[in-house]
């Protein structure tokens, strides 16, 4: 497998087209958003093509918001036209993205070695119950970050 560094624009552009040739790619993840699911440049994300019924809360998704940003987040509503997103790692900073600036959603993570799938009963009962904690996340992510995060910051040498 190669390993490319490019400009996020650049690099977000050619992995919709990939993708709309219907094309998976694999991506690591970057950023602490995702936490406690999806971790800092451990996890690696496998997304792929979308249709439009796949388009629903508690599928995680590659997107450009309406600010511009990429993101991989997870879907909370869909409304007509938009979609709104958080990431697993919030507790109440929304997102919101045209569903045309969807790139692609995720097909399964891996994880030390290990694939999980994003229709895997496993990550859908994570899912399932992540989101009814999200008006309580505060606490579990707290404990989670105070046993983790030490460690998560001295992989990538920060």
């Amino acid at each position: 497998m190669n390993t490319r560094v490019k400009d996020q624009a650049i690099m977000m552009e050619e992995i919709r087209g990939l993708i709309s040739e219907g094309k998976t790619v694999s991506l690591t993840a970057k950023g602490n958003s995702m936490n406690p699911f999806i971790e800092h440049l451990r996890d690696q994300i496998t997304l792929g093509p979308w249709k439009d019924e796949d388009i629903r809360k508690g599928c995680v998704a590659l997107v450009k918001d309406i600010k511009g940003r990429y993101l991989i987040h997870r879907i909370i509503r869909r409304d007509k036209g938009t979609i709104v997103l958080i990431g697993d790692g919030n507790v109440g900073l929304y997102e919101t993205a045209e569903i045309d600036n969807i790139i692609g959603i995720m097909y399964s993570i891996t994880r030390k070695g290990r694939v999980w799938t994003a229709d895997s009963k496993v990550w859908r009962l994570y899912s399932w119950v992540w989101m009814l904690l999200l008006p309580l996340r505060r606490w579990p992510l707290g404990l989670w970050r105070r046993l983790f995060r030490e460690s998560a910051f001295h992989r990538d040498g920060r």
